[in-house]
């Protein structure tokens, strides 16, 4: 909209949305005023579903992040070796034109399966598009995105339980004012979402004023509003779920009706459940058992109740899975699935006046994909939760039950990234030559760095292609690295990759600086020059947006006002299906929420949630932990950055925060002979890197906390620097063979392993 005209030009206010890059995962939904074609200034839009909150810490410095310096405007092309930091500027038609030339002398000579796509944060609404360019191309689906071990390897779980997605209230910003007690599990909002927190902080002031429970073996900023704080041994988080379905079951605290009317395996569940009385399992988790108690009835007394987990459970490896299996259970039982609290699987949108929006899934084109080809899929023999033998198991449910497809998207369909590094240097189960790498730095996110970097480095990868805002690690050791736009360049349409079932919305604020392009048209143009170019028939990202949003009677143009754009009414289990007539129910086998589960039974899992040791802990690896006697925590959230994101100088986010910082108790500090601020190696049996000690009685004394994704940008972008990204990262110490990976869905182990700490000795 235009606010006015000046003698000094053009003001227009846009309505636009921190989505990753600049921002975070929050979406927060903001006000930019736009003169002559720059941003002048940004507001949080009171208007928007986070209601014109932001955060103190990143949001004053996006404009720098935008106009910083080393932000990437042209295509380049490697000239030297790999990790020399030798370039040439090429145009955006060469660039694609040598792609797709090398794309099709790979294809012809390995099959289309030799090209794998690596992605991660979610920085981008197009995940339909890329299945869809997948498919025509030929490929099984070989997309390696960290969802594996960040958040959709649970939703791809509540899809097998539940037939649709469970979205927590802090990722759909709807349900917040009405918890009756909140359950945070490897969680940290001030750090992680900063405005729900304050949203939260907010109704703690209310009466009444719901319950919190943070489990954590940190004492986090959240435990000051709590009721109650476990301070769980890291990994046995689903020891400590099933104990709590134990005394909810025992002490006839669940919900009979919805129980008998809507779940399948009560009885299973139920004797499962016996296997974990508290007094057993406060051994476990060094979580005392009248706690266990306590903490198990006040959540199942206190209606309604949700249970987040962060993305700590993701990533213990080994039995990660089984973590939100039990809650989900857990939301089950307790009768906290029922409709009317805001919490119940919904099923796809948007839909007004009895016509849907196009999802993701209506993109994709997975038909495309032959079961000549699904069989080749990386991992679809062993992590089959998050390939094709799960997903055509629930994918047939689903339309049968909603009519339409299941995405293909990172939430439920995803091969697990180790065996894509094994794929290139091992050339097994057969060569994986070509790469692309999209909203990704997976020599900073992915496990055991020393793989990944193996992997890129070796001559069997023969093509490599980035879409980045900035010279990363990764791309440093690219072939090609292309320019892609910000949130700030593009228009955005998106359901979360079909997380949510709305659209999020969000206006162009200005034209792509430079020559970057947005995603769409990388897609596209690769797609044109492989031959099948009529199936982007859409010119722009715009055009696409109004393809659509065309079923419900609207144009972009009308949706960039309104943020959010949601259906008539929410579907649930117990709406009526205009397809049959009666209650949807759960798009599952037996029809109902499976706390048993016949999708994992059919393939070949257990069909109910247990607890399992992890692989490397005092207990399961008491010879490791001789030597190792520390238990390591890696990949928790702080403010500034954002994942790999924001270390630069110069933005005003990495001045506030300029250090690696490890957290050490006082009493394993003085032992070692640590004071705070004193530089400290920690070692696993995979390597070594170091950080700053942060003394603090905030952890545990046998835990150290070391943060993620640390690389420096103003160190060289060459080797061996590569913009030191071997110096503090974090995954240079955790693992990612496929042995110690969860069997369900491949995710790796980067939580609960062993290390040691030790002083960094000056001259």
């Amino acid at each position: 909209m235009i606010d006015r005209v000046t003698n000094e030009g053009i003001v227009e206010t846009r309505k636009i949305a921190c989505w990753p890059s600049p921002g975070c995962a929050t979406n927060c939904g903001m006000l930019a005023r736009v003169k002559d074609g720059k941003i002048e200034v940004l507001r949080g839009d009171p208007e928007s579903p986070t209601r014109g909150a932001v955060c103190a810490e990143r949001f004053p410095h996006l404009l720098k992040w935008l106009n910083h310096p080393d932000q990437l405007m042209y295509p380049l092309k490697r000239k030297g070796e790999r990790g020399e930091s030798k370039w040439e500027r090429i145009t955006w038609d060469q660039a694609l034109d040598e792609i797709a030339d090398k794309l099709k002398k790979l294809k012809a000579q390995y099959g289309a399966e030799t090209l794998s796509v690596v992605e991660g944060t979610y920085r981008t609404d197009l995940y339909g598009i890329r299945s869809r360019f997948l498919n025509l191309f030929g490929n099984p689906g070989n997309m390696g995105t960290a969802g594996v071990t960040c958040g959709c390897n649970k939703t791809a779980l509540q899809f097998a339980l539940g037939g649709a997605n469970l979205a927590p209230p802090v990722v759909t910003m709807i349900g917040l004012d009405k918890p009756g007690c909140f359950v945070f599990c490897g969680s940290n909002l001030p750090q992680a979402r900063q405005v729900v927190w304050r949203n939260i902080k907010k109704r703690m002031q209310e009466k009444p004023k719901p319950k919190l429970i943070i489990i954590d073996p940190r004492r986090i900023d959240m435990v000051d509003y709590a009721e109650m704080w476990l301070q769980i041994r890291p990994g046995t988080d689903a020891a400590l779920f099933m104990s709590w379905i134990n005394v909810i079951i025992a002490e006839g605290l669940y919900d009979r009706e919805f129980i008998d009317k809507w779940t399948y395996g009560f009885e299973e569940l139920k004797k499962r459940a016996e296997e974990y009385p508290p007094e057993k399992v406060a051994e476990i988790t060094w979580i005392p058992a009248d706690k266990i108690r306590e903490s198990a009835r006040m959540y199942a007394s206190e209606k309604p109740a949700f249970i987040t987990l962060g993305l700590a459970t993701d990533e213990i490896g080994r039995n990660g899975i089984r973590v939100e299996q039990a809650r989900i259970c857990l939301h089950a039982i307790s009768g906290n699935m029922r409709a009317e609290y805001g919490s119940a699987p919904q099923g796809p949108g948007p839909v007004i006046n009895g016509e849907m929006g196009i999802r993701d899934s209506m993109l994709q084109l997975e038909e495309k994909c032959t079961p000549e080809q699904r069989k080749k899929q990386l991992g679809s023999d062993r992590f089959k939760l998050m390939t094709w033998p799960a997903y055509e198991i629930v994918n047939k449910y689903y339309k049968q039950t909603y009519g339409v497809p299941l995405a293909m998207s990172g939430h439920n369909f995803s091969v697990a990234q180790p065996l894509i590094w094994r794929g290139i240097v091992e050339r097994k189960p057969y060569p994986i030559t070509a790469m692309i790498t999209w909203t990704s730095n997976p020599l900073l996110n992915a496990g055991n760095t020393k793989m990944v970097y193996k992997a890129y480095k070796s001559p069997n990868l023969e093509l490599h292609v980035v879409l980045e805002h900035f010279m990363t690690p990764t791309a440093m050791l690219a072939d090609y690295v292309l320019p892609a736009a910000c949130k700030f360049e593009v228009p955005c349409l998106s359901t979360t990759e079909d997380f949510t079932p709305f659209f999020r919305v969000g206006e162009q604020a200005i034209e792509p600086m430079g020559e970057r392009k947005d995603d769409y048209l990388f897609f596209r143009g690769l797609a044109t020059r492989l031959g099948f170019g009529e199936y982007f028939p859409w010119e722009t990202k715009a055009e696409l947006h109004n393809y659509r949003l065309e079923p419900l009677g609207m144009t972009f143009e009308e949706a960039k006002d309104i943020y959010t754009v949601a259906s008539d009414e929410p579907w649930s289990y117990e709406t009526i299906n205009l397809r049959t007539g009666k209650p949807t129910g759960f798009a599952t086998p037996s029809g109902k929420f499976e706390l048993y589960s016949n999708v994992l039974k059919e393939l070949g899992y257990d069909p109910l949630p247990f607890y399992e040791e992890p692989l490397e802990s005092p207990i399961s690896a008491p010879d490791v932990a001789k030597e190792y006697p520390l238990i390591l925590i890696t990949g928790g959230r702080f403010l500034p950055m954002f994942q790999a994101e924001h270390r630069q100088l110069g933005m005003g986010l990495r001045e506030q925060h300029p250090d690696p910082l490890m957290d050490i108790h006082p009493d394993t500090a003085r032992e070692l002979g640590i004071s705070n601020g004193d530089w400290a190696y920690i070692e696993t049996l995979r390597g070594v890197i170091k950080m700053k000690a942060k003394v603090t009685t905030n952890i545990h004394p046998k835990v150290i906390n070391c943060e993620h994704c640390w690389w420096f940008p103003e160190q060289p972008a060459r080797e061996p620097w590569l913009g030191g990204m071997w110096e503090s990262n974090c995954n240079v110490l955790t693992m990612d063979d496929p042995d110690t990976c969860d069997p369900l869905t491949g995710g790796w182990t980067m939580r609960a392993l062993l290390c040691k700490v030790y002083k960094v000795r000056t001259v």
